[in-house]
């Protein structure tokens, strides 16, 4: 990714926080007063933009070739008169009934062979001629009326594109793509291991795209589809590049989506942006629910390169889709916007708006509910936060300050983990099922976290050289490319830390020869690893030596060829055996961690790197749990960020002066929820500026 370009918000000449919502009057156009009073009550809660048109096809197209662009044109023209801007949206998200019954082509098959019918959304085929042809034909025309429009300022493409489609166009297409990568089929047969059970392919025609038994066709056909997702996008945006060069285009992100490598989209876009929508729920631990927002907030930052990102949808209150739907608590969502802008974003947009009379998501949390005024908890709460950012206005361009330690999280190495059959594979409930690949990148950064340690996320193009240490949670997949950067990295003075499941398999999920940790990384690391060990969920393994705690889940049996050992099982007929490592290669040194530890473990581990490294926490006293600090830097100052993510009050000392109701230094009792803005951060601080 380009990262020398300038961020949207510079390239935009952006002054302020864009802040708004989804919008979509064109399902109240038989309501023509409801525009204007959501303009009045827009001005009211401090509204900069909105997203528009998201699902808007029919509106625009109601007959195949006969546009209507009234009302579109009413909505554009009062937004501009008001001084408001419009990212507005290309339809592709859901495509118009008549277009679904003239050509059912356009619609999805599941892996069962069974098209979807016309309803729901996102089910469209990304291999369909007929489906790109038409979505270039409708964005041609929104591009050619709207070029010049004063309110036009971003193009918002497609919406949250997911999912896969197995017609016969996409088998085609697969095979096709296949052709292109490996050449030959025996160099496909070769890659595959198609000799197991008897899979060798004698025809290109013969591929099919699912064979749960075949884990590289399992693999390649996740790559094809997110290929298949991104040169969709691209032909979505390639009429809007050439009518209106100088308007940014984006696509909302949604996070680690399992089928979507979002490094790669990155490359194609002018802004980052992402929706993210925190699920509030009494039985969860709330600070480790706060962490995984920031999670993917740090994900989006470094996928922007430290530059300013958009979060183009949140909930200012419930969702409709969970299953406990509950309301956001008093200050929580005032924390999580604060959240997000702390960690680089440069716009805030709710979804939505307005609540719809009718359909999927009329309960879904909106600014404007059903009683349509200004008097609602949730109308006040998000004009307070309105006014708010427009107080830290000039915060809009400030860059976050990179950190000193990286985590690589590598779209293919979990794709590759999830489709071997072996290594324990955890599913998480809920609407956002994770894994134990995610789930073991968010242990680390879990413990970083709490101990006020800032990372960026890293591809694994990315340059590694400026970090002092890198961290690589179950790096499954590695390349001998990759390979020769660590081990470089490493004998540079770095140090690296690496977990369970590191290295096991090259580019085409075949398994490297010659040990594991494999591809050249044994001697880094100084260990072989012999065996996996599958725990039960209720099992625990216990670990001693000078990092002491309980393991779960998966443990790795491995030996010493080098390395010291930190801490072994205590437990288990591996008893004695080492599951904390470290190794001294060139000038630095590789840590392994031989099994998935519980949190106590991870931080008495992160606490003894810190203190070795000199890491920078970016305050000069530790938080207490539950507080987490950020900050965002310019050459203008540095503004910091404090959080009590917990339900109890937390006491911390400032050591820095902080405007409240008066300048404020000394311990501070945080309530429940309480988020500060320290906008003197340099004045009277001996804090370094990174």
């Amino acid at each position: 990714m380009d990262y020398s370009k300038k961020p949207f918000s510079k390239q935009s000449g952006q002054s302020h926080f864009f802040y708004g919502a989804d919008y979509n009057p064109d399902q109240w156009q038989n309501s023509p007063d409801i525009l204007e009073r959501d303009i009045e009550l827009m001005k009211e809660a401090g509204v900069t933009s909105a997203s528009v048109g998201i699902f808007s096809w029919t509106s625009l197209e109601p007959e195949e070739g006969v546009y209507e662009f009234e009302w579109l044109d009413c909505v554009m023209d009062r937004f501009a008169q008001e001084g408001m801007f419009v990212f507005l949206a290309t339809p592709s998200g859901s495509k118009p009934m008549w277009m679904s019954e003239k050509y059912p082509e356009i619609r999805r098959v599941g892996r069962d062979g069974v098209r979807e019918r016309s309803g729901w959304r996102h089910n469209h085929c990304l291999s369909s001629p007929i489906y790109r042809e038409k979505i270039a034909a409708i964005n041609t025309q929104i591009a050619g009326r709207y070029k010049e429009h004063p309110a036009l300022k971003l193009w918002h493409i497609g919406n949250e594109y997911s999912g896969d489609c197995h017609c016969a166009n996409c088998r085609v297409a697969f095979q096709n793509w296949l052709k292109n990568r490996y050449l030959s089929l025996d160099a496909l047969n070769q890659a595959w291991w198609a000799g197991f059970w008897n899979h060798t392919f004698t025809k290109w025609s013969e591929i099919p795209t699912h064979d749960p038994s075949i884990d590289g066709l399992e693999l390649d056909w996740l790559r094809f589809t997110n290929d298949q997702h991104v040169s969709f996008m691209l032909n979505e945006m390639r009429p809007l590049r050439e009518l209106t060069p100088n308007v940014p285009c984006t696509t909302n992100f949604m996070g680690t989506n399992e089928s979507t490598n979002y490094w790669q989209w990155a490359e194609h876009l002018d802004v980052i942006s992402n929706d993210l929508y925190p699920l509030p729920d009494d039985r969860d631990d709330t600070w480790r629910h706060a962490i995984r927002s920031d999670f993917i907030h740090s994900m989006m930052r470094g996928m922007s390169g430290g530059k300013p990102w958009m979060l183009l949808e949140c909930s200012p209150s419930s969702v409709n889709w969970g299953k406990v739907n509950k309301l956001k608590r008093p200050g929580a969502h005032r924390q999580e916007v604060l959240q997000a802008v702390a960690n680089g974003a440069s716009t805030i947009h709710y979804f939505q708006w307005r609540k719809s009379r009718g359909g999927f998501e009329k309960y879904h949390g909106a600014v404007i509910d059903h009683e349509s005024s200004n008097r609602s908890r949730v109308f006040k709460e998000c004009a307070a936060i309105g006014a708010e950012l427009k107080e830290l206005s000039n915060l809009v361009n400030f860059d976050c300050p990179k950190a000193e330690v990286a985590m690589i999280y590598d779209w293919e190495s979990r794709w590759a983990l999830n489709t071997s059959r072996g290594p324990k594979i955890i599913e998480t409930a809920g609407p956002f099922p994770s894994d134990l690949y995610t789930e073991t990148c968010f242990d680390h950064y879990e413990a970083l976290t709490r101990l006020g340690i800032s990372v960026d996320f890293l591809s694994t193009k990315s340059d590694f050289s400026d970090y002092k240490v890198l961290i690589l949670p179950a790096l499954y997949l590695v390349t001998d490319e990759l390979s020769a950067k660590i081990r470089e990295f490493v004998h540079a003075g770095g140090r690296v830390i690496a977990t369970y499941l590191t290295a096991y398999v090259g580019k085409t999920n075949l398994c490297h020869l010659g040990g594991f940790p494999g591809s050249g990384l044994r001697e880094v690391f100084g260990i072989w690893n012999e065996e996996i060990d599958n725990l039960h969920d209720t099992t625990r393994v216990s670990v001693s030596g000078s990092i002491s705690g309980k393991a779960r889940d998966i443990v790795e049996r491995i030996h010493l060829e080098g390395a010291k050992c930190l801490a072994q099982a205590e437990s288990e007929f591996y008893a004695g055996h080492a599951l904390i490592t470290k190794n001294s290669f060139g000038d630095g040194a590789a840590s392994y961690l031989a099994a998935r530890f519980e949190l106590p473990a991870l931080l008495l581990f992160y606490k003894e790197i810190k203190k070795e490294l000199k890491l920078f926490s970016g305050l000069l006293t530790e938080t207490p749990e539950g507080v987490v600090f950020r900050r965002r830097e310019s050459s203008d100052g540095v503004v910091g960020f404090l959080f009590n993510y917990s339900r109890e009050n937390r006491v911390v000392d400032l050591s820095v002066p902080i405007n409240l109701d008066k300048n404020y230094s000394g311990p501070y009792n945080m309530k429940p929820y309480e988020s500060l803005v320290i906008r003197n951060l340099l004045e009277g601080a001996d804090i370094p500026k990174v």
